[in-house]
């Protein structure tokens, strides 16, 4: 063979190893988008390690081409080519399971269609996309990070904010890559930005080398090869990353990325869920309601399926309602995985009594594969069904709600071990109980003690009690829910001696002052309510011994300080306060010295995902401690939830909006109202929203305001001093705004102002002009003596086109 033929074959070797390792890096690509949602998968470490063979391989691949075009080597090694091959074999069968191969392979060969997404869905994908960065950026084998696809730069920009980033990095950089600028062009840029600028090439290149550094790259060119960027920077003993964007996808080759992240495949959820769901989720009345499905599923794909088989074709609003609120439930069982075991609540209960045949699968299967027929023989034995023709449709439905999956013959069945377990959780801790369920019967005296004896569950909720037994004995009860009961004011000191089985107690919205000390020897107690008792005000310090406590939701029972051992609650997943604070009569000097929430309290409790500290906006204790509040809330790495009273907006600095799921923020200094003048309606819609601030007595426009109101659906301003419009606070701040309420904003005169979103264009350097509050679904107003106009100017085409024209107006 000549010397061009063998130059020619190398070549040619090297370009069919290049189209392999790119489909390959697709697939590692698909993985690690679909390892970062919410799910539990059997062969997740399996997954992982071979996504580290293929990191591993790329850099194999990168060196032997250098070697080839040094001409120092003829061909890629065999080992290389065979290495490849194997890891394209990689089995996703797992996955496969409820994402349809087609929708992979359609991925895998190009993104999802943007073609009519809801835009919610759009602003959904950013978060996914910021969870993934945050996950993937913690591997040590992933340097660069390429995004593409629209909204890639807002993805970077929100990323900035995140305070994980700042406690992981000691320089961040972000900088424009227009195509003018070369690599040392960017080099400078960068060295500048990290206030090396003095420095010379050399000594910038040692300081970044010591460094923990994350540099983003917006808008990168294709003629720009990261790998040249910082070539003499990089350091295994440090967290070193490269995060590009670009609108364009050719721009990132494989060989200069470890990752690439193309924003259209975060639309995974919604396309998934529509091909489960039917038609039906096109329809106007219903696509606002499954986007707040899909929302609520927070990327867990297999609970995305359940849901969107149980809702296919369901025109019935009440039921979507129905969906949207059951996904939001804290569950009543032990369960590792809330949203699902949320979701096969909700399935169970559209199912009615056929969930008796899905019990009769999760006791008898075991896991295991049942063939059909011996399944519906067991059926007919145990009295469920008369023939074998019923127990093939019933099959059939199980099958089509996917909470039943068949062998490829047909002949066997079995359930998917994450839906056997959390059925386990829902059913068995409920099998064969004696449930005494007196709720809402007007009752005035409680069960007799025979009825104690025997239950499993007792509910006395909405009645008028107003005793309970000395010392009932209950040792198998489990549940006991005696909210409601107005009359209720003092609970026996041994009421609670004998429920040692105890795990939920509810004893919210009755007139009790006190909690007796039988009560904190519950140990297996998971649950305690005691919401909106007015009477009771001390919560005592032997709450700490309840150490299996997951939920103690005390909002609206304003106490007056929350005792140092709440700290103890180790187990603790959700935690709901309101203070009661200081006034003018006569409390204040009793408790003026006392500590609201003392130091590293809320930081012990790592397992919180939810956290609601609601306060009297005139405690100025509170005000002493807020900071070191925010401090510790930022060390809980699995909080999903936060509500928080912030007299300052600069205090909005210290938190991280992107990973958080739910938050509610009221931001200013503020007198309490005994009696809101605002209409039922409007704060009914703003508290249903999962993402809302409210800002009180503000004045002109700070730029933490701004910043929370990219990831906020629910604004509401009230007594702004200095605002002439809405819009000052910024169009591309607001996109995401579906509910909107203003209240004595007295100088505000009208909502958008067209000549002020043309300054920000301007100053943005946007030649495009946007869609203004197009997500706006609610705006109301009250009592703005000013206001003269709601949009003023040319009002630009699909501007407001989704908002609700009902306005709830009230000048005073």
């Amino acid at each position: 063979m000549s010397y061009k033929q063998e130059g020619e074959e190398s070549q040619m070797s090297l370009h069919l190893t290049k189209l392999k390792v790119g489909d390959l890096n697709r697939k590692k690509d698909l993985l690690c988008l679909i390892l970062s949602y919410p799910m539990r998968m059997i062969d997740k470490e399996m997954h992982e390690g071979w996504i580290r063979d293929v990191l591993q391989i790329n850099g194999e691949v990168r060196e032997q081409e250098k070697m080839l075009l040094k001409e120092e080597r003829k061909m890629l090694p065999s080992y290389t080519a065979s290495m490849i091959n194997t890891l394209l074999d990689h089995s996703m069968d797992d996955i496969e399971a409820y994402i349809p191969h087609v929708v992979i392979k359609k991925m895998r060969e190009k993104s999802l269609d943007l073609h009519t997404v809801p835009e919610k869905m759009l602003n959904l994908a950013v978060d996914f996309a910021i969870n993934q960065i945050l996950k993937d950026i913690k591997n040590p084998e992933i340097h660069r990070i390429a995004i593409s696809g629209r909204h890639a730069t807002r993805v970077t920009s929100e990323l900035k904010k995140v305070p994980e980033i700042w406690e992981m990095f000691d320089i961040v950089v972000q900088l424009r890559a227009s195509p003018d600028l070369s690599v040392a062009d960017i080099e400078k840029h960068i060295a500048e930005q990290s206030g090396y600028s003095r420095l010379s090439r050399d000594e910038v290149d040692k300081k970044l080398k010591g460094t923990n550094f994350l540099i983003i790259l917006d808008h990168i060119h294709e003629s720009i090869d990261l790998s040249d960027v910082g070539t003499n920077w990089w350091n295994w003993k440090k967290i070193q990353k490269i995060v590009s964007t670009t609108t364009l996808q050719k721009a990132h080759v494989w060989m200069t990325v470890d990752l690439e992240i193309r924003m259209e495949d975060h639309l995974l959820s919604w396309e998934l869920f529509c091909m489960n769901v039917g038609e039906v989720v096109h329809s106007s009345h219903i696509q606002d309601m499954a986007v707040d499905v899909v929302e609520r599923c927070c990327g867990h794909l297999l609970a995305i399926v359940l849901m969107g088989r149980a809702l296919k074709e369901v025109n019935d609003v009440s039921v979507w309602e129905q969906a949207s609120h059951a996904l939001c439930l804290c569950p009543t069982s032990q369960t590792k995985d809330s949203i699902l075991f949320n979701a096969l609540a909700f399935i169970c209960e559209q199912l009615g009594s056929r969930t008796n045949y899905v019990k009769h699968c999760v006791l008898n299967m075991d896991r295991k594969w049942m063939e059909k027929v011996h399944l519906i023989r067991r059926w007919i034995e145990d009295g469920l069904i008369g023939t074998v023709d019923e127990g093939e449709v019933i099959v059939e439905d199980l099958l089509k709600a996917f909470l039943l999956k068949s062998s490829k013959d047909r002949v066997s069945l079995r359930m998917r071990y994450e839906i056997c377990e959390e059925l386990g959780n829902l059913f068995i801790p409920n099998a064969n109980l004696s449930v005494l369920d007196l709720g809402g019967k007007g009752l005035t005296m409680p069960p007799n003690d025979e009825a104690w004896e025997e239950a499993d569950e007792i509910h006395l909720m909405n009645n008028e009690l107003s005793e309970l037994p000395d010392s009932p004995n209950c040792p198998q009860l489990s549940i006991l829910l005696l909210q409601a009961n107005p009359f209720l004011t003092v609970i026996p000191p041994l009421f609670f001696e004998h429920m040692t089985s105890l795990q939920i107690l509810d004893l919210s919205h009755t007139r009790i002052r006190s909690l007796p000390k039988s009560l904190f020897k519950l140990s297996k107690l998971r649950n305690f309510l005691l919401r909106g008792c007015e009477l009771y005000m001390e919560m005592p310090p032997e709450v700490g011994e309840l150490s299996n406590l997951e939920v103690l939701d005390f909002e609206g029972t304003e106490i007056v300080s929350l005792p140092l051992e709440v700290g103890k609650l180790s187990k603790l997943k959700c935690l709901r306060l309101s203070f009661y604070g200081e006034d003018e009569d006569g409390r204040k000097n009793s408790w003026s010295s006392t500590t609201i929430i003392p130091d590293n309290v809320i930081g012990k409790l790592f397992q919180l995902q939810e956290l609601s500290i609601d306060v009297n906006p005139e405690d100025e204790r509170w005000n002493v401690i807020v900071k070191n509040i925010i401090k510790e809330v930022c060390s809980l790495n699995r909080l999903k939830a936060l509500k928080l009273c912030l007299p300052e907006s600069v205090l909005l600095n210290g938190l991280s909006f992107p990973t958080l799921q739910r938050l509610n923020f009221v931001v200013g200094s503020h007198l309490r109202r005994i009696i809101s003048r605002l209409p039922l309606e409007p704060m009914l819609k703003f508290h249903q929203q999962r993402r809302c601030l409210k800002y009180v007595n503000g004045k002109d426009v700070p730029v933490e305001i701004k910043l929370v109101l990219c990831h906020v659906t629910a604004l509401f301003l009230d007594r702004h001093l200095t605002l002439t419009s809405l819009s000052e606070f910024g169009v591309e701040n607001m996109k995401k705004l579906e509910v909107c309420i203003l209240a004595e904003c007295k100088e505000i005169h009208s909502i958008v102002d067209e000549a002020e979103i043309n300054k920000q264009e301007d100053e943005a350097g946007d030649v495009n002009e946007e869609i203004v509050l197009g997500s706006l679904q609610n705006l109301s107003i009250h009592y703005m003596k000013n206001l003269k106009s709601i949009w003023k100017g040319p009002v630009r085409k699909g501007c407001l086109s989704r908002t609700d024209y009902n306005f709830h107006f009230g000048f005073a």
